[in-house]
């Protein structure tokens, strides 16, 4: 994932389709200072991809003398490229530089190019990168578990929380990446199989709709059109925007805003629960048996679809059928309180 820096970095490369124009103007921040510590490793690195070698040498030559925070691995790789190899007390004085800045040693032993420099100070890379791996899987045994602590407790909130601090620590792995999914499936199945029992579906956003002052209905209205402009222009962002949308009982909007998104498990059982509350019913039962089929070998979701199946039938005026679909989902899992409160309600406590 890029960060904010090399983003702007494209966007001038864009504009001035010249590297050296773009590197000059880098550089010139740089060496007024503007530059986080951050940013200066992102500029040594575009100098490096773009060849601008003399240039990142001048930089560099120019950041030691001030002693300044030097871009140590990407010293190492403009050595390497430019097919410089110091001799040993060159190479010496090289570590010891990197020794005396925090987190320089680091840094240093990033490059592959050191390998090339000198056979102690590969095996120490080595070494270095071994214990780096190994600190990495304990950290992520971890994180698993506590995922499997929070999922056995149905924890569903501190299961986030972990999830969003694996986002921000392994952004790109693939295993924990399934483990979100896995995740917005089954607290999406939660937010179906918990919703509210309502002993009248038609009681829902309308009249509170018919309520708004013009000033408020102005307001929904400009907050909606924004949610459907994002989630056009980044349709990753349409879920979250659907469930922000529902908390504030816009749930037709939300489904609009939904298909701008991509198809995923969570996003059908939102979309599911968002149909019934919208009061869409036909087109809920007709989505419920779509996920019958998607979810067909999954235990837990064709007793989800049952309860969406019974709320649609029952605002459909199907009463006497909705009672019987919670009937049979009561006897074969009497532990569903949401379906057993639903059934008392709607057969006058006769279970």
């Amino acid at each position: 994932m890029p960060t904010p820096f090399e983003t702007e970095i494209a966007a001038l490369l864009r504009e001035h389709k010249d590297p050296r124009k773009v590197a000059d103007d880098l550089v010139t921040r740089w060496r007024h200072r503007v530059l986080s510590e951050a940013e200066q490793i992102d500029c040594a690195q575009f100098l490096l991809a773009s060849g601008l070698y003399p240039l990142l040498f001048e930089q560099i030559e120019r950041i030691t003398l001030e002693r300044t925070r030097v871009p140590w691995a990407q010293l190492v790789e403009l050595l390497g490229r430019s097919g410089l190899k110091p001799d040993e007390l060159e190479v010496r004085a090289l570590v010891d530089g990197a020794e005396s800045q925090d987190g320089g040693v680091s840094e240093l032993f990033r490059s592959p190019y050191l390998d090339v420099l000198d056979e102690t100070l590969a095996e120490r890379r080595r070494k270095l990168r071994a214990e780096k791996d190994r600190e990495i899987e304990e950290k992520k045994s971890a994180f698993k578990d506590k995922l499997q602590f929070m999922r056995a407790n149905r924890l569903f909130d501190q299961e986030k929380q972990v999830l969003e601090e694996i986002q921000a620590q392994f952004p790109e792995e693939p295993e924990f990446a399934a483990e979100r999914e896995s995740f917005q499936l089954r607290w999406a199945r939660e937010i179906v199989a918990n919703a509210a029992p309502e002993t009248d579906l038609t009681s829902d956003l309308h009249w509170k709709l018919d309520k708004l002052t013009p000033e408020q209905t102005a307001m929904k209205d400009l907050i909606v059109a924004r949610a459907r402009e994002l989630a056009k222009a980044k349709p990753a962002l349409a879920y979250d925007l659907a469930l922000a949308l529902h908390q504030m009982d816009l749930n037709a909007d939300a489904i609009e805003v939904l298909d701008f998104g991509y198809t995923s498990g969570a996003s059908d059982w939102l979309r599911l629960e968002l149909m019934i509350l919208a009061r869409q019913f036909v087109n809920a039962l007709d989505h419920a048996s779509k996920l019958e089929v998607t979810y067909a070998g999954d235990p837990d979701a064709a007793f989800a679809v049952t309860y969406a199946r019974a709320r649609a039938l029952y605002g459909l005026g199907q009463s006497s059928m909705a009672v019987d679909l919670l009937r049979s989902l009561v006897r074969i899992r009497p532990n569903y309180k949401s379906a057993q409160s639903l059934l008392l309600d709607w057969s006058g406590g006769d279970a």
